[in-house]
């Protein structure tokens, strides 16, 4: 009788998992893919330089050099 007890604990406990991992709803799923598709296009952005090696700023329009990587006026990614 032990072993039936056991058995029904370690399925009841097998489902509450399976209910609790898979309690994602629509508006999750799709904030996770606007996040995703977000990150892709970041990720993918193309930066062009002058001769200088300076980028412009797209956030407030200062001029810093590339090997920067943030604007030192604003601190957006360049």
């Amino acid at each position: 009788m032990d072993l039936v007890w056991l058995i029904l604990l370690v399925f009841a406990v097998a489902a509450l998992g399976l209910l609790a991992g898979t309690s994602r709803t629509r508006d999750d799923l799709r904030a996770r893919g606007r996040w995703d598709t977000r990150f892709e296009l970041e990720s993918r952005r193309q930066t062009h330089t002058d001769a200088t090696g300076m980028l412009i700023c797209r956030s407030c329009g200062t001029g810093a050099p590339e090997r920067v990587g943030r604007c030192p006026a604003c601190g957006a990614v360049l």
